[in-house]
């Protein structure tokens, strides 16, 4: 009897082993997506377009001072830059940092993104030829 009831046990245990799946590579996979938002980012940071010029971190919410080049980007530009920063602050493609907007130049408070999503307290430039465009379709 007990043998029967041990290879009964044996073979359910095989059985949801099989149906449950191997999360082994997530860690992986969401370190090399992190990967990828820093890489994209570093190209629109100071050496880069200067989307934003630097970060202060040493107090929440984390101090992201913003550029001339993300003023002049349009309002759908400006979001997707500041949602995958908040990802990539956060070490994971599907959490978010909170973030206070600082304008680089005059230190003054430009939006947040936090609990409540993106906002601005500022109208963006209006659109015309001088506004710039990012493509993150290959962060997504």
């Amino acid at each position: 009897m007990k043998k029967n009831l041990a290879l009964l046990l044996m073979f359910l245990c095989a059985t949801f082993m099989a149906i449950v799946p191997s999360h082994g590579n997530e860690f992986k996979e969401r370190e090399a997506k992190i990967a990828q938002y820093k890489k994209w980012l570093d190209t629109l940071g100071p050496r880069g377009s200067q989307y934003w010029l630097r970060l202060d971190s040493t107090r929440r919410p984390h101090r992201l001072y913003l550029g001339e080049a993300f003023r002049r980007a349009d309002a759908q530009s400006q979001e997707q830059f500041v949602d995958k920063y908040s990802n990539y602050l956060a070490g994971h493609p599907e959490k978010f940092m909170l973030i206070d907007l600082f304008d680089a130049d005059t230190s003054k408070l430009l939006g947040e993104y936090g609990f409540g999503g993106f906002k601005m307290y500022i109208e963006a430039a209006p659109p015309d030829s001088d506004n710039l465009k990012i493509d993150a379709t290959d962060t997504e």
